[in-house]
């Protein structure tokens, strides 16, 4: 059942990759991207292997270790998902063992570029611990337990995350955390900003990591090679214990839902009254497609923990303005939220799926489809933008970088939202279909993903220079740079926003079979 699982999950690839040739141009731009990073990687460990010093060895395995260990436990719920065609929910009508099942899932989590990716790193860790003949053999059981840790920890996440989302209060507690999570990333960022970091403070950290569940693994080639053999044994023995419990988890985890397998569309329970926004916004076709998106945002959780993240990630920037006195963190506050909120909607029609239908058959115009879906991330701009514009000068930052800051911002969200307005009606990439794991991806759409939008990144960019030109003449002190990108920023914002409606506003009008085609083929 194992081996049947691996050639599932490889023909689904291959399948995948068959009938879709932008998912191949993806793949490729993925593994050239991802192979450099890879290939600098590698070099860095085999470099570690031919120097002398065991120490900067072991400090460099171990974070490096455990910050793979984080990204597979963070990653899949930030960013690429896991394959939907093997979420576990399918698996329920059939008879299948729950442990075979269980460790069928976790092998095929390996099948892809993440998965190859890090089996060549665990590699480059053997290859710079093997100092030894012993160093070599716990170099290889190390970065074997390491490897089956993090791929138990990105299932287990992404099934708890899931379960979480299904219902509004789990959405409101995410928020939260996410929240919370910001926050408590600031002080150490801000820490970091203060001491600096040197040799002596990155061996600290590998020796306190290496008493982590994130460090096991990789901390036991290291003592090894130091000669310190009791804590080489006694840290392997906790890494293979804890990848034990994990995929004891992993496996109660499987076993719920193979017996209560539920929708994560995010939909309570109970009746509703009224029409919602379809009740109170205009009876017009902005007013509909509009109060469409509002609704969307609200009920699925596709969209609504991003509107969360999107509206708290800026306050990241906060304690660190506030610990190191660093006016541009609390400057940049605005700035950043103004480009996530503009940059988001890039792929907003992805989101509806098969949906899509309701906007073609209807024969709504193209401008009327373009403004309305801008309906609730233009509200979220008009919260966050000028809030996190004047909380900067109230908490410490300069109040004369104020009209700068809001003329910058204004025109990066104006100018996301023009890009936005044509991308969406051009190519979407693969998300999760609505019910389905709010996680999930399809195999080998990551690079057409990173591809699409990288392009509407430094289209955002491109289209503010201005703006951004005259913010850091206000930043070096030139005070009447500030005041003409305020009128400036918010005009050539404009200008681009109804250029872009209009363009994205032909291209839907022409292309909606097209996108209608596209969305299935991606379902």
């Amino acid at each position: 059942m194992v081996a049947h699982l691996l050639r599932l999950k490889l023909a689904l690839l291959r399948n995948g990759l068959r009938r879709n040739v932008a998912a191949i141009v993806g793949m490729v731009a993925g593994v050239v991207y991802g192979g450099g990073l890879l290939l600098a990687a590698m070099t860095a460990l085999v470099a570690l292997r031919l120097q002398a010093d065991p120490v900067l060895t072991r400090t460099a395995v171990v974070l490096g270790g455990a910050a793979l260990t984080a990204g597979w436990g963070l990653l899949p719920v930030l960013l690429f998902g896991v394959d939907p065609t093997l979420d576990p929910a399918r698996f329920a009508p059939f008879p299948v063992p729950v442990r075979t099942l269980a460790l069928g899932l976790v092998l095929s989590a390996l099948v892809g570029i993440p998965g190859l990716a890090s089996s060549m790193l665990v590699v480059g860790t053997v290859v710079a611990g093997s100092r030894s003949a012993g160093a070599a053999v716990m170099a290889l059981l190390g970065g074997v337990a390491g490897l089956a840790a993090c791929v138990l920890l990105s299932r287990i996440v992404t099934a708890a995350a899931s379960a979480v989302l299904a219902s509004r209060r789990g959405r409101d507690v995410a928020g939260m955390g996410v929240l919370l999570l910001v926050l408590s990333l600031a002080p150490s960022a801000s820490l970091v900003g203060q001491r600096g970091v040197d040799r002596h403070v990155l061996t600290s950290l590998a020796d306190v990591v290496a008493w982590t569940p994130l460090g096991w693994a990789w901390a036991a080639a290291g003592d090894v090679a130091l000669g310190h053999w009791r804590a080489a044994l006694l840290r392997l023995l906790l890494a293979g214990g804890l990848c034990l419990a994990l995929f004891a988890v992993w496996e109660r985890l499987l076993a719920s839902v193979l017996c209560s397998p539920r929708s994560t569309s995010g939909t309570d329970s109970g009746t509703r009254r009224g029409l919602g926004l379809f009740g109170r916004l205009p009876g017009s076709p902005v007013g509909a497609v509009a109060a469409r998106a509002g609704t969307y945002w609200v009920r699925d959780p596709r969209l609504n923990l991003p509107a969360v993240m999107t509206a708290v990630l800026p306050c990241g920037l906060l304690l660190p303005g506030l610990g190191s006195r660093v006016d541009l963190a609390l400057v940049a506050m605005p700035l950043v939220s103004a480009y996530l909120i503009g940059w988001g909607q890039h792929n907003d029609v992805g989101y509806d799926s098969t949906a899509f239908w309701m906007h073609v058959a209807s024969g709504v115009d193209g401008l009327s489809d373009r403004l309305g879906r801008l309906f609730p991330s233009g509200l979220l701009a008009l919260v966050c933008v000028p809030a996190y514009a004047l909380l900067g000068p109230l908490v410490g930052g300069p109040w004369r970088l104020l009209p700068a800051t809001l003329g910058v911002a204004t025109a990066l969200a104006l100018n996301g939202f023009a890009v936005a307005c044509v991308t969406s009606a051009v190519k979407q990439y693969a998300v999760p279909p609505p019910g389905e794991n709010p996680f999930s991806s399809r195999p080998g759409s990551v690079g057409v993903t990173l591809a699409v939008q990288t392009l509407c990144g430094a289209a955002v960019v491109s289209l503010s220079s201005p703006a951004l030109v005259l913010g850091v003449l206000a930043w070096t002190g030139r005070d009447w740079a500030g005041w003409l990108v305020l009128a400036l920023g918010p005009a050539l914002g404009a200008a681009c926003l109804v250029t872009g409606a209009r363009l994205g506003a032909r291209l839907f009008t022409r292309r909606q079979a097209d996108l209608l085609q596209d969305l299935v083929a991606l379902r």
